[in-house]
């Protein structure tokens, strides 16, 4: 009989383990978000399948859920994970590395210069057939996005920018890029189809089908971030800044809660040749940032 130590190491127990503790652990905090709510917000918990019935009492209780509900899934589940299967938590997140400041720097650059070409690809996955429930889960996640992102101030921003870009920066890396991509590395024993994978699970989880091709091709950038680097901070920070700028633009721009993946620079992303221009420049800045971290760490335990 095997023992514990080694059942654990198993892939395919850490895949079913870190799923169940997602689950299990946003249920509990979904519960316990939507018992406050109710008690502070008077929160229609019906909102929640059914956004559009919203009420502003109800945005309020909205946002409070989400928050709760994040933190719970993307940082409280892979915490206790690391927990339960690892003695050197920090390292196996690659967290303890800083990193060098210029892969900061690249990575910030990449997120700008890839918003005109990534927001054509969301125009062209957007014309793609939905079935009927990709079609209503869809605009329920649209109008979600459209509740989160109502302002009353600048602590509202704050809060807002707490809930779509901080909090998800930090959980959905710790999860997404820190455990399952490591899963999937160490199952396949290859990272690129490890960093594939996960983008895929990473896209599909959003429920935003029209965006799941550039949310996918985030998600695979975001992993190869992480193996040329060798730190967790570096995606982190890319994720927030992708995140954020979506939160401050629609702040100072309420046109943009229209339509919150389009490019930050408004029109001017559509024309052809800033397209091209961003298409190349991100080609090129990957292969810099790359370069910049030979050689590629090829973490496959």
């Amino acid at each position: 009989m095997k023992s514990n130590s080694e059942l654990i190491s198993k892939p395919a127990i850490q895949f079913l383990l870190i799923f169940c503790l997602v689950a299990t652990i946003a249920v509990l905090l979904s519960f316990i978000g939507v018992t406050i709510g109710i008690l502070i917000f008077k929160f229609n918990p019906h909102v929640i399948e059914n956004p559009f019935i919203a009420s502003p009492q109800d945005v309020e209780g909205l946002k409070f859920v989400q928050l709760i509900t994040a933190v719970g899934a993307f940082i409280i589940a892979p915490i206790v994970y690391m927990i339960i299967t690892s003695k050197s938590r920090l390292a196996d997140l690659k967290l303890k590395r800083v990193n060098k400041p210029i892969n900061y720097l690249i990575i910030l650059i990449l997120m700008i210069i890839s918003s005109p070409i990534l927001s054509l690809i969301i125009e062209v996955n957007a014309q793609v057939g939905l079935s009927e429930f990709m079609m209503e889960e869809q605009a329920k996640q649209d109008y979600i996005t459209k509740l989160l992102l109502t302002f009353s101030g600048w602590g509202s921003l704050l809060y807002i920018l707490l809930i779509i870009a901080v909090v998800p920066a930090i959980g959905e890396e710790l999860l997404f890029r820190g455990v399952v991509q490591k899963i999937f590395t160490k199952w396949t024993n290859n990272y690129h189809v490890g960093i594939w994978i996960t983008a895929i699970l990473f896209s599909f989880f959003h429920m935003q089908f029209h965006g799941f091709v550039p949310r996918m091709l985030l998600g695979a950038f975001l992993g190869y971030a992480l193996v040329w680097s060798g730190s967790l901070w570096v995606p982190m920070l890319g994720h927030f800044f992708n995140n954020g700028s979506v939160v401050v633009l629609s702040y100072f721009y309420p046109e943009m809660m229209e339509n919150p993946d389009m490019s930050i620079f408004g029109e001017i992303g559509k024309n052809p040749i800033v397209i091209i221009t961003s298409l190349i420049l991100t080609i090129v800045g990957i292969m810099i940032f790359r370069k910049v971290n030979l050689p590629i760490q090829q973490d496959i335990e």
